[in-house]
């Protein structure tokens, strides 16, 4: 009688086996030490099933049974994390770059690598970019990554189970690349503290990669040794920020694509003005939308946006001229009061023009009652309206100027 491995998938091992009765005997005797050893071997604890099999197919399938080395794949990577789709910006820029160049050179660049930074900002795609392109470029090379928490359970549960051994060979002689998500909550646990210290230590001296991220710099974790503290240290330390409305605009705009989405230039700004806090939220809110969208047939507009996103976008209180105009004086740097004069210095005449066109855009004001606001008739405000509207066609940086001054609005309002 024979066990012959069939088929993994998904994290379940089929193995093939010639009788029934066979199969019972070897789950009763020798189910928890399959389990155990495969646990080892692949780093998961799989789920087993058995397959009845006739001899001939067992013959033919032993001399094409894959060899143990082949069931070491599971990394636990999101595949669809990836250095080419994480949208790099000013907000990212240097973690972005240190990370990919950890990919290129793991164990030598930056190690270990710190990034910081609030939740959704990216920080666990450049995670998973890292172990994808080093798989892509190495399929042998030995990648894991867990949640500290999830370092923690092992931990607690090897040491409950009597299996330290096997807890420190996987973690420091079968590991080439550690990837750590969310180590702040590493903080307080003082065996915890100790085993990775170690484990670190073991690492760092092979020259193995560690990457690790957190909601904040080591310093300020709550309960961390200082002896981790000084270990993060040594490589580089590095955050991420808040997406810019440039940002917010070019992710859902990769987002889209990838998706196969045709996503208006309208709802784009729309979802961007609105939902600023993070990455994660900003998909989340483009998905809810196209999800509708495909569903109803409703048109993808800003007002189905408005409708689907009414839960996480505030209610918005009504913009008025004078806020606009504090707003807008604020931006290019001059007063109130030059915004309602007469003065037609090259920048105030440009800085009043753009306030009289987002008080139409962005208020239910009529062209008098705009009028009224800058001191001039409605003829003037309708004028710089449409000089406004058609100087943003060609001209990038009133673009830009409108882009940022709506985003101070929409916080505004």
């Amino acid at each position: 009688m024979q066990l012959v491995p069939l088929t993994y998938v998904d994290n379940t091992l089929t193995l093939g086996v010639e009788d029934l009765f066979f199969r019972d005997w070897v789950d009763d005797h020798y189910g928890h030490l399959l389990a155990t050893a495969l646990e080892r071997l692949i780093g998961l604890a799989p789920t087993v099933r058995y397959e009845k099999v006739d001899r001939s197919q067992v013959q033919a399938a032993l001399p094409s049974a894959p060899p143990v080395t082949q069931l070491r794949h599971p990394t636990r990577l999101n595949e669809k994390f990836t250095f080419e789709s994480y949208v790099v910006s000013d907000s990212n820029q240097l973690p972005a770059a240190a990370a990919y160049a950890v990919s290129e050179s793991p164990g030598r660049a930056y190690n270990p690598l710190f990034i910081y930074g609030g939740t959704g900002l990216g920080k666990t795609h450049l995670l998973h970019a890292i172990g994808n392109r080093i798989l892509g470029k190495r399929p042998e090379a030995r990648v894991l990554y867990l949640s500290s928490e999830e370092f923690t359970n092992q931990f607690i549960e090897s040491v409950r189970d009597h299996r330290m051994t096997e807890f420190r060979r996987r973690f420091r002689e079968e590991c080439d690349v550690l990837l750590i998500d969310d180590i702040q909550f590493l903080g307080k646990k003082q065996e915890t503290q100790n085993e990775f210290f170690y484990t670190f230590n073991a690492l760092h001296q092979m020259s193995k990669a560690v990457v690790m991220t957190s909601d904040t710099v080591p310093s300020e974790i709550p309960g961390l040794e200082e002896r981790l503290r000084s270990r993060f240290a040594m490589g580089l330390i590095t955050d991420v920020h808040e997406p810019t409305y440039e940002a917010r605009i070019a992710i859902l705009r990769k987002k889209a694509e990838r998706d196969g989405v045709n996503l208006t230039d309208k709802v784009a700004n729309f979802i961007a003005r609105h939902v600023v806090k993070n990455v994660r939220e900003l998909e989340g809110a483009l998905i809810k939308v196209t999800a509708v969208h495909a569903l109803t047939g409703q048109p993808l507009t800003e007002e189905l946006c408005a409708q689907v996103l009414r839960d996480i976008i505030p209610a918005a209180k009504a913009l008025d001229a004078e806020q606009i105009q504090r707003e807008v004086a604020r931006y290019y740097k001059i007063a109130v009061d030059e915004l309602r004069g007469e003065r037609r210095v090259k920048h105030v005449a440009h800085a009043r023009q753009v306030a009289m066109y987002l008080c139409r855009t962005l208020t239910q004001a009529s062209l008098p009652e705009i009028g009224k606001k800058f001191n001039k008739d409605h003829s003037t405000v309708l004028t710089s309206v449409r000089k406004i509207e058609q100087a943003r066609a060609d001209d990038v940086q009133l673009r830009l100027e409108l882009g940022e001054l709506g985003e101070k609005l929409a916080v505004i309002s």
